[in-house]
């Protein structure tokens, strides 16, 4: 599997017959027989993943975006007939139903593997608080792999499963990817349904991935995103963009963050801030780290008792120590705590938002420093504190996150940062983590499930007036090219449009842009669009054809011929230079 270690290149070699799932699945038990034992809970039996690859006979490949890529599970989200533990035997039990996005991604054709360790209930950013084990780090096998997704991040970083699922409450699913070198996401909260997840903080939990691309984590986004009726905290999210070519950057200003004595995660921070493009704002990080710490000093700690505070005290001597400590901490907070606390949030939301209003994509360090499994040993619950400095307030704060690599240390470990944005600005978020990490651009060649490709030639492009109504709707610019030398541009009488028109003679190339629109959006989007233009298909440069704006039969009716300028943004240009 290693030249088919991402979920694009299995596809890839699944659609031309190179690969077999039956192979890959079969090289994926191997290779999670051989890891570290406490990367995992419950590996399924050959057999059980036979039958998955079986099932596969059964989709049709073009419809089925995951179709054969083995995966693997935190063991707080339900796999139907396999053990859900959330890191407890004793709390074990067999769900007859898979979680709902397990069920997505098994429509999609992706193959579970197992089950992975984790910090026990999830509550843990360190991956050592749990009875089956601590989970190495996959560079360096000294330092914790950081939680409490700890066995999902180490199953892709060894190279075991493309993908994996992950939880993400205080960064549990953002930690373990900076530790290992992954991409790490984090959706909007509701976005990515949680029935069937051990709750850990019902207002705040997510379901969240690690891959080694970002185009992966997309791919699988795509698939286990939606809005499901059956999910009390399910949210129809209202999807919103930016233009992730031309992102405003922010940073937390370095000098005024606690790094907790390490030397070389400053350097690197601002090594990578000072490769922003553009002018990166430097954000204040007080309102971000004051969320933070409200993470364990209000209602949020209480929220972890009513998930599992009765079988805490029913089974004391069932639960990790320093896990027990943590949830028992939760009842001594009243009501009025509670009530506060979410006051003071409320304030601090409105300082981030200020902060937002001046950036498209704020990037702060995922975490503040890294720690050996001795240190945290020796003090668990204030390495494990720390380690959660940056990445506490952003559920709190309802924003989306991408943790990425960014650089590694003097001691060859990883250091990562995160990619920040409100919430609903998720794609934009992904391409332009795309683009910092230097990859090709999400859903570029095709699209992404649930998605479309429309090509734009006027005023929907890029910093022109209406790209705020394609920005608005959550759609990410994923091309700049131009058409097939076979079209004509006009200029509506109205001087504000142009319309597109194929013409087999005397036609030329013309700039466009294709922006990738999620499908719930399009409809809504299409509306805006008035005669005399309409939706049909345009030819590009390289062939391809994608779905686009040209002019009907009566757009020629008193418009201006503009193909010479090649373009309606040169054609503005030369209007503004009369």
């Amino acid at each position: 599997m290693t030249r088919a270690g991402t979920v694009a290149a299995l596809r890839r070699a699944h659609a031309e017959r190179a690969l077999h799932p039956r192979e890959v699945a079969c090289e994926a038990l191997r290779r999670a027989a051989g890891a570290d034992p406490a990367t995992w809970i419950h590996r399924l039996e050959p057999a059980a993943v036979l039958a998955y690859v079986e099932r596969l006979e059964g989709l049709d490949f073009d419809n089925a975006p995951l179709w054969g890529v083995p995966f693997a599970i935190k063991d707080n989200i339900d796999l139907a007939g396999t053990p859900t533990t959330a890191g407890c035997p004793d709390y074990a039990y067999v769900p007859e139903r898979s979680a709902t996005v397990v069920e997505r991604l098994l429509a999609a054709g992706a193959v579970p593997i197992g089950k992975t360790n984790l910090d026990q209930f999830a509550t843990g950013l360190v991956g050592t608080r749990s009875p089956y084990g601590a989970v190495p780090n996959a560079i360096d096998p000294s330092y914790v792999a950081g939680g409490s997704s700890s066995g999902s991040a180490v199953a892709v970083a060894h190279g075991i499963v493309p993908f994996a699922l992950g939880t993400d409450t205080a960064g549990s699913g953002r930690v373990p990817a900076a530790f290992n070198g992954l991409v790490g996401f984090k959706p909007t909260r509701g976005w990515w349904s949680t029935r069937g997840v051990v709750p850990a903080c019902r207002t705040l939990d997510c379901v969240s991935v690690f891959a080694r691309t970002v185009a992966d984590a997309c791919a699988v986004a795509e698939v286990a995103g939606g809005f499901d009726a059956e999910g009390p905290f399910s949210r129809r999210v209202e999807f919103a963009g930016f233009d992730a070519d031309a992102a405003r950057f922010g940073y937390l200003a370095p000098e005024r963050l606690p790094w907790f004595g390490n030397d070389a995660y400053p350097d690197l921070y601002e090594r990578c801030v000072s490769g922003l493009p553009g002018t990166p704002r430097a954000v204040g990080p007080e309102p971000f780290l004051a969320a933070g710490r409200l993470l364990y000093e209000g209602p949020w700690l209480a929220e972890r008792v009513a998930a599992v505070g009765d079988f805490v005290e029913a089974h004391p001597d069932a639960v990790h120590p320093v896990t027990r400590t943590v949830i028992e901490g939760g009842r001594t907070l009243d009501a009025a705590d509670c009530f506060r606390a979410q006051y003071r949030l409320a304030e601090l939301r409105r300082e981030a938002d200020r902060a937002f209003a001046d950036i498209d994509v704020l990037v702060a360090p995922t975490a503040a420093t890294h720690y050996a499994l001795a240190e945290v040993e020796a003090d668990p619950l204030g390495t494990n504190a720390r380690l959660g400095t940056f990445t506490n307030c952003v559920n709190l704060l309802d924003l989306c996150a991408v943790a990425v690599p960014a650089g590694t240390t003097p001691e060859g470990l990883p250091f990562g940062v995160t990619l920040l944005a409100p919430a609903g600005r998720d794609h934009a978020l992904l391409h332009a983590a795309a683009a910092f990490l230097g990859e090709e651009t999400p859903g570029a060649d095709e699209p992404l499930p649930g998605t479309l490709h429309l090509a734009v030639c006027g005023a929907h492009m890029a910093g022109q007036a209406l790209n705020p109504e394609l920005t608005g709707r959550g759609a990410w610019r994923v091309d700049a090219t131009r058409t097939a030398p076979r079209y004509r541009l006009l200029a509506l009488p109205d001087g504000k449009r142009p319309a597109l028109m194929r013409s087999e003679s005397g036609g030329a190339p013309i700039e466009l842009e294709v922006w990738s629109v999620p499908s719930g959006a399009v409809g809504g989007f299409l509306a805006t669009v008035d005669q005399p233009l309409a939706l049909g298909s345009v030819e590009l440069e390289d062939g391809r054809w994608v779905h686009g704006f040209v002019g009907d039969s009566a757009a020629s009716s008193g418009a201006t011929d503009i193909t010479r300028f090649g373009g309606w943004r040169s054609y503005r240009a030369s209007l503004r230079a009369l």
